[in-house]
């Protein structure tokens, strides 16, 4: 008799256990279903915020488009009605080439650069981000392309101005708002010889460059184009400071 009350509560303790453990099983199965609502209800709403985003930045660029569309042609109608709205005309023209908001063509130099394929400098091992490609490498041969002469430089297509910013975003490189991976095309518009050499110094940036193990190819061309800026340029704070001349007029 008191072996069978034994297997009795034997059996009664497993039970509670078991009941106890499906009860666990059930709330923490309910709390991760509510858990995964909770994140696809949030990727749901990013997502539709960020269709929202582009749907507006698109409407921003046909506006933007149809302004410069409204510029040219009212330009156009200022060069046929007289000889001063035809001064006026070719220094826009001027300023805008000088700006980058204009395509623009002429001789120049191509510098394709891939990341290090090796992974070592001779028998030593290169870390992941030693073999990459950094913004501060672009940032000195746009330097340097500069100090030599070129008059037009773009990366990837996207155009550098004054206002270009060049920096690491992640795995990726952000030239003007573009994510850009390599292989990384710079192209700039001068003398080919004197950029070619410019680049090619000993102890230069594409001299250390090359000594890390990175992929690098320069050219010279006879003639090579570069976009003009798509983007924007918003001056907020800074303003035109007037000649005495012009404060004497007013």
């Amino acid at each position: 008799m008191m072996k069978n009350n034994k297997s009795q509560l034997t059996i009664g303790i497993v039970v509670l256990i078991l009941a106890f453990l499906i009860t666990i099983q059930g709330k923490s199965v309910t709390v991760n279903n509510a858990q995964k609502s909770q994140y696809n209800m949030r990727v749901e709403e990013i997502l539709g915020e960020l269709s929202k985003l582009q749907e507006l930045n698109k409407d921003l660029e046909m506006q933007l488009e149809a302004y410069r569309n409204d510029i040219a042609q009212y330009r156009k109608d200022a060069e046929e009605s007289s000889d001063y709205s035809k001064f006026l005309s070719e220094q826009l023209k001027r300023a805008e080439l000088m700006a980058g908001f204009v395509d623009v063509e002429g001789p120049g130099i191509t510098i394709t650069l891939n990341d290090a394929s090796s992974g070592k400098i001779g028998d030593s091992l290169l870390s992941a981000s030693d073999s990459l490609i950094h913004d501060e490498d672009l940032r000195r041969i746009i330097n340097e392309l500069s100090a030599a002469g070129a008059e037009a430089i773009c990366v990837n297509g996207s155009r550098i101005i004054s206002t270009s910013a060049v920096r690491c975003v992640g795995p990726t490189i952000l030239v003007n708002d573009t994510k850009m991976t390599p292989p990384y095309v710079i192209k700039a518009i001068g003398k080919p010889e004197q950029l070619a050499a410019a680049m090619n110094l000993n102890g230069g940036v594409i001299d250390n460059m090359k000594v890390w193990g990175f992929g690098i190819n320069i050219t010279q061309n006879s003639k090579i184009t570069i976009p003009k800026y798509s983007g924007t340029v918003n001056f907020a704070n800074a303003t035109a400071v007037e000649s005495k001349e012009e404060a004497k007029k007013q």
